[in-house]
């Protein structure tokens, strides 16, 4: 079997398994830059065009020489910043407390 149809089937495992905290899309194209498909796992982050998945283009296409694309791919500092703020802004969204202070949310 070649190196894609490997890549394939691990998306495959990856799309019917999810992991809840992690883009399957930036793990779709990990596992086409790891079989060797740049392109492929280029144009995936591509579409993404989320922060992370920006910063993984801009390392991938470091790795390719292609310094000019990389720069114009990667996010800005007060992109960066921004989504960091909305993370912690969602981080702490308040949660229903009890009468005596602790959440009435189970903490896992």
């Amino acid at each position: 079997m070649t190196d894609l149809g490997r890549a394939e089937e691990a998306i495959a495992v990856v799309e019917a398994h999810p992991d809840p905290w992690t883009d399957p899309g930036i793990v779709r194209a990990g596992l086409l830059r790891t079989a060797g498909h740049l392109a492929a796992a280029a144009a995936e982050l591509r579409d993404l065009g989320t922060i992370e998945a920006r910063q993984e283009l801009f390392e991938l296409l470091v790795q390719q020489g292609q310094a000019a694309e990389a720069l114009a791919a990667h996010p800005t500092v007060a992109e960066q910043r921004a989504a960091k703020q909305r993370a912690a802004e969602a981080k702490t969204e308040s949660v229903p407390l009890r009468e005596d202070g602790y959440s009435l949310e189970p903490p896992f």
